[in-house]
């Protein structure tokens, strides 16, 4: 949809509003979606909401399912300060009474704010920004400042026309599982 909006008559007029359980249901990463609205500037609204890969369109509770996910998405629409309404494009379970609906409203709201501190502890952690530190290093010449876990358009722009020694790249550990377990220790709430 990108690709179309730049070859409509108004393409400022038209922006996209992508939905998690959309790009989750065949298995994508709906952060990446999201990454590529808010670097072209059209990142207009945004439905979030839980969903198994795979299956029909479920529209769950956001946060009820893949937390990892959910997370990265909070954390890229807050390091990112989109100013946007968060809309919850889901639904209570048939079987919920109107408390039980409420409930599920709430919830959803509860779950996108414990992200977001999450998100806050993420950043505050030290072993975590010393292993993002290293990875800011990898070449052997420094690319600090490109490789900030923040989102930006400038960033992203300066690190694709960077040119990268792939040798030494390929060579070398980047502590990914690490970092991996320290995310998943944050979530688990034992950081």
């Amino acid at each position: 949809m990108l690709a179309f909006i730049y070859t409509l008559d108004h393409p400022e007029m038209v922006g996209l509003n992508p939905e998690t359980a959309h790009e989750q249901m065949p298995g994508l990463d709906f952060s990446h979606a999201v990454g590529q609205a808010l670097e072209a500037g059209k990142l207009f609204h945004i439905d979030l909401n839980g969903q198994k890969p795979g299956r029909y369109d479920q529209d769950l509770r956001f946060g009820s399912e893949d937390q990892k996910g959910a997370f990265f998405l909070v954390k890229l629409l807050e390091d990112a300060e989109w100013p946007g309404m968060r809309h919850f494009d889901s639904h209570a379970y048939r079987t919920e009474d109107e408390e039980g609906v409420w409930d599920f409203a709430y919830y959803s709201m509860r779950s996108y704010l414990i992200l977001k501190e999450k998100v806050v502890r993420f950043h505050a952690d030290a072993e975590i920004t010393d292993i993002l530190k290293t990875l800011a290093h990898l070449d052997g010449a420094s690319v600090d400042g490109l490789a900030s876990t923040a989102y930006s358009a400038k960033t992203a722009s300066a690190l694709k026309g960077h040119a990268f020694d792939l040798a030494p790249l390929r060579s070398q550990g980047y502590r990914y599982e690490r970092l991996d377990q320290l995310v998943t220790e944050l979530l688990l709430g034992i950081r």
